[in-house]
Formats: C-alpha cells, sequence, structure tokens
C-alpha cells in the first residue's frame, strides 16, 4: 500500500509535457515516436492531446486541448505544438500558464492572414475555418504573452507558405519572452533531422 502510495505521489510530481499534433494529425503518428521517447527519457511525463479535426473549427480545436490540459496537468507544465497544434498552444498560453510554450511552425491560421492565403490554401482550410479564424488575432494574442516561449520555422517550408515566416517574426516581436529558431532546409516536418537537432538542443 505504501509503495503504491509513494509511486502515485513520484507521478504526479513528475513534469507533464503535453504534445499537440498537426492539424489532420495524432500524437501517435510515427512522426512524433522519436520526440515522445526522447521525453521520456529526460523524466518527463508525456500527455498525448488528441484533438477530433474533421468538421471543425480552431475554436472546437481550442477546446479539446483546455479539457485535456485540465483534467492532466500538474505542478510543473510544458507544451509543444506543431503547426496548427502550435496554433492551440499560442493561443491558449496566457489563459492556462504552462511553464513554457514550444511552438513549431506555427500555422498563419489568423485574421491578419487571410488576405494572403492563396486560392488552393483557402480551400483547403474551408469557408467555416476561415470565418472562425477571423475572431482570432495573431497580434492580440503575442501582445499578452508572458510564459516563456520558443518558436521555430523552417526555411524551406517559409519558402513554400512566406506567411509561416511573417507570423513567426510578428510574434517574436511582441511577445515578451521568447526565441526564435530558423531551422536549416528544414520543410514542414517536425522530423525532417535538423528540425529535430534543434528541437534537442532547445529542449
Amino acid at each position: 500500500m505504501e509503495l503504491r502510495l509513494n509511486i502515485k505521489i513520484v507521478m504526479e510530481n513528475k513534469p507533464k509535457f503535453f504534445i499537440i499534433p498537426g492539424w489532420g494529425q495524432k500524437p501517435t503518428d510515427k512522426c512524433f515516436t522519436w520526440l515522445i521517447n526522447l521525453l521520456r527519457k529526460k523524466g518527463f511525463e508525456v500527455v498525448k492531446i488528441f484533438i477530433d479535426w474533421d468538421y471543425r473549427v480552431m475554436t472546437d480545436y481550442v477546446d479539446d486541448f483546455k479539457k485535456q490540459y485540465r483534467k492532466y496537468s500538474g505542478n510543473k507544465n510544458y507544451v509543444l505544438g506543431f503547426s496548427y497544434g502550435a496554433v492551440i498552444a499560442f493561443i491558449t498560453a496566457t489563459e492556462l500558464k504552462p511553464k513554457k510554450i514550444y511552438l513549431c511552425s506555427l500555422s498563419p491560421h489568423f485574421k491578419e492572414d487571410i488576405k494572403f492565403m492563396k486560392p488552393w490554401v483557402k480551400k483547403l482550410v474551408g469557408k467555416k475555418r476561415i470565418s472562425d479564424a477571423k475572431k482570432q488575432s495573431a497580434l492580440a494574442v503575442a501582445k499578452k504573452l508572458t510564459i516563456p516561449s520558443v518558436i521555430f520555422y523552417g526555411e524551406a517550408e517559409a519558402r513554400k507558405f512566406p506567411q509561416i515566416k511573417i507570423r513567426t517574426m510578428e510574434t517574436v516581436k511582441y511577445a515578451k519572452n521568447i526565441k526564435m529558431v530558423v531551422v536549416k532546409d528544414a520543410p514542414h516536418k517536425i522530423n525532417y533531422p535538423e528540425y529535430k537537432k534543434v528541437i534537442i538542443k532547445e529542449l
């Protein structure tokens, strides 16, 4: 009985690391395996966030994350989001107050970004998500952000989607305690070798 109690106390005191995947992804996807293994070796309890992506909008995704965060958060909480997951982590940081957040390839999915979206991107995202994005200002979120943060973007993905770089630069300009990391040659892949390398360094 005492051993079980001690184990429970140790587990409750372990720092929690929340992983929010990108649009259409699950934290159990192969591209996150290396990260989960690394975090566990570093002594974190990894919390995999599952989002129901289909036929829903960012407001819904944010609510999904908040519920799971509040259910599983502990004394020390860290959050890493990739792509749409980074948007979720970014939007919720000021309210949820984790110890630190890692924003990997922050998607330009805010009202400031809509006018720069290419027609094929708008079609892919869909009218409902675009309408919902009009409610959220990236600059307003950034100006309130004081949580220690690291934001990453890849050189290759920025060439393909220039607004990712712009969204990153503007976030760094207005947020209070943030570090920017440019990932050499990296496309929009969190398991790209150079992307893995810089995340490992920042952890």
